[in-house]
């Protein structure tokens, strides 16, 4: 059974855990109630106190007939990979897995691990085998404008992206003044940001404001919404390599302060053993001094729309200080690269999902 569903709900305005939690069942309950078809309904049972906490709360989707199932409802304001995470049962229940927005790799990796899930833009899927159950109903295509009360910051400039490397490369808990003394900014610039991270569901805080969760694909999906390798960098200088992208590759290895991001960059950061996605067919690199560098590399100036070579000052200077090398190559921060595969054209996002699914089999951090 299916019914198409939509909604503008907007995120509720953060409170404290419990309230959101609420706020997030509520609309929940009722993308599920309008799912069913007529004549079935839906309630919320509160919690046990005798409960493992492994749930929320309980939904009984109960049939014209009587029939009724039972569902442990886990509500995630911000989580990691769903489907990674959740049993399928608790409390001898089936787990109905709830959030604000799951968009379409979430489901799929849910309904992959059989578990039911439902938000609050109407996105339902319940499966019981006991009464048997099938439900299924479409939401949102995107997840539902921000209401503006919840972003207290655009994620772009530099001291962001200082703070979301150093996310990346911590292993949480992290205070505010710990995690201001890693990226190098000012614990200022961590508090401001910092809302904004919890709102956007991309990382978890304690009540004593240290950052315990980091959702490191969430948080690297929410800052490209800002950030952008070719709006938020330098001005790009497009070329063509004369005698072609290895051999351009090869002399980037004695230049200085310059690093290497893009297709070869994500090839570079990928596990020992692993193929790259698709070949280099571009170089972009980030260097001090672009003309200079041109000049060096005998790179000659074209159009955008035919050169094989884009160098650019990026918007902080210190990513250039002391670059990783990956096969003797200065490369970019892995989040970096990242970034600026899932804002470049083409085939580029995709290759950034294959360096996450890589790195994820052996460091969790990065599973889905």
């Amino acid at each position: 059974m299916t019914n198409g569903v939509s909604s503008n709900t907007l995120f509720p305005v953060p409170g404290n855990t419990l309230n959101r939690a609420t706020d997030l069942l509520d609309q929940v309950l009722r993308s599920v109630r309008r799912a069913l078809p007529d004549g079935w309904t839906a309630t919320l049972l509160p919690r046990p106190a005798s409960s493992d906490g492994g749930r929320d709360a309980v939904m009984a989707i109960i049939s014209p007939t009587g029939a009724s199932a039972e569902f442990a409802v886990v509500a995630k304001l911000s989580t990691r990979s769903p489907a990674l995470v959740e049993p399928r049962y608790c409390d001898d229940r089936p787990v109905l897995y709830v959030e604000q927005y799951l968009p379409l790799p979430a489901r799929d990796r849910l309904a992959a691990a059989g578990v039911s899930y439902a938000d609050a833009t109407g996105w339902v899927r319940l499966v019981s085998d006991d009464p048997m159950i099938a439900i299924i109903a479409q939401g949102a295509p995107r997840a539902p404008k921000r209401d503006q009360r919840l972003v207290t910051t655009r994620l772009d400039g530099p001291g962001t992206g200082r703070i979301i490397r150093a996310l990346v490369g911590t292993s949480p808990p992290i205070g505010v003044r710990a995690l201001a003394a890693t990226a190098s900014v000012s614990p200022g610039t961590v508090s401001k940001v910092l809302p904004t991270l919890v709102a956007e569901g991309t990382i978890e805080r304690d009540q004593g404001g240290r950052v315990i969760a980091v959702d490191r694909i969430r948080l690297m999906e929410r800052w490209t919404e800002d950030y952008g390798l070719l709006k938020s960098n330098g001005r790009p200088a497009y070329y063509v390599a004369p005698r072609g992208i290895d051999s351009a590759l090869e002399q980037v290895r004695g230049l200085t302060r310059t690093a290497i991001t893009g297709g070869e960059g994500g090839a570079l950061w990928l596990p020992e053993g692993t193929a790259p996605l698709i070949p280099t067919t571009q170089l972009v690199a980030y260097t001090a001094m672009p003309d200079g560098a041109a000049a060096v590399l005998g790179l000659v100036p074209v159009d955008a729309p035919v050169a094989n070579a884009i160098l650019m000052e990026p918007q902080d200077l210190t990513i250039l200080d002391a670059p990783a090398r990956k096969n003797d190559t200065p490369v970019a921060p892995l989040p970096v690269v990242l970034a600026d595969l899932l804002t470049l054209p083409g085939r580029y996002p995709q290759q950034a999902e294959a360096l996450m699914d890589a790195l994820a089999k052996t460091d969790p951090e990065w599973s889905r």
